[in-house]
């Protein structure tokens, strides 16, 4: 007999969204492999459960496979045992047995075939004569088995790891990663791990991890693109007169030219201090903050109000 995905999930067949996508997760934590090490049950209910939310969450292929629940194909929907016209379609919801994995080939026999199901059902696995062949003599072509769903997760790293790069201990699911961290990834970039997502209810590839970063403030530098932006403060006699400060890069400290007068705000440009990626070299742009005094003696007040 067939199965029913929505007895598999533990829900009703009105149920919500959300509803299916929260019973999925909570069967899924339960029987995860990484929680059951060598329970065949435990991973075949893991696959089982895989199956059902594969179908169930998509709302194409939920909304067809109703239409055939409806008519009777699957156990408990109401038609006879092992589908229309006694024949069996588990086949065509669970990993394949044939070569190469994926969905079987199968022929129907009888001049009028399933009365339209077997359209219906080719519609569900993608369409017009890829999983099903029609008549006694069979052929057909197979349809590659589908991959697993991709999981996300997020991560926050400091500004110089994403300048320089890291590596990262991460747990995911029970599982734990190194994570490399390329030099010179932006907020909001994304790193992919192939095979890290989750299984294949079909006998595919595993989906993959996607982790998307995000790059924590830092208080001495900001950064647009490949340029990097700092503020150095300087006195009040500094910028009058002109000096030399000290400045910090991304690798280093290096001197800065204050010419006389600098005034404040004045925006001064390192070239090729800033961030290198690949055969691309930003510059850092310093801003120049004059620290004014709140106090000052009386000589100092004589002297700027005789001044100009």
């Amino acid at each position: 007999m067939c199965k029913d995905f929505y007895d598999i999930l533990g829900v009703s067949d009105s149920a919500s969204e959300a509803e299916i996508k929260k019973s999925f997760r909570r069967l899924a934590k339960k029987f995860h492999p990484d929680r059951n090490h060598g329970d065949k049950q435990a991973e075949e209910k893991f696959k089982e459960i895989s199956e059902a939310y594969e179908t169930l969450s998509s709302p194409k292929k939920k909304a067809q496979y109703d239409q055939m629940r409806k008519y009777g194909a699957f156990a408990g929907a109401g038609g006879p045992p092992g589908g229309m016209n006694g024949q069996d379609f588990s086949q065509f919801f669970r990993q394949g047995g044939g070569r190469g994995g994926g969905f079987q080939t199968f022929s129907f026999g009888g001049s009028g075939g399933l009365n339209g199901m077997e359209e219906l059902m080719a519609q569900f696995f993608g369409g017009q004569g890829d999983v099903f062949s029609s008549g006694r003599r069979g052929g057909g072509r197979r349809r590659q088995p589908q991959k697993g769903a991709d999981f996300t997760a997020d991560l926050s790293v400091s500004f110089m790891e994403s300048i320089n790069g890291a590596e990262r201990l991460v747990n995911v699911g029970g599982k734990k990663l190194k994570i490399k961290i390329p030099k010179g990834i932006d907020n909001g970039g994304k790193i992919r791990l192939k095979g890290q997502g989750q299984p294949s209810p079909m006998g595919g590839p595993n989906g993959d991890l996607i982790i998307k970063v995000t790059v924590m403030p830092d208080k001495k530098f900001e950064r647009k693109g490949n340029d990097i932006y700092s503020c150095v403060d300087v006195s009040f006699k500094d910028a009058i007169l002109g000096s030399k400060v000290q400045v910090d890069t991304l690798t280093k400290k290096i001197s800065l030219t204050l010419p006389p007068g600098t005034q404040p705000g004045t925006v001064m440009r390192l070239k090729g201090q800033g961030l290198a990626v690949g055969k691309s070299q930003g510059d850092l742009y310093v801003t120049v903050k004059v620290d004014i005094p709140t106090t000052i003696t009386d000589e100092q007040k004589k002297m700027l109000e005789g001044w100009g």
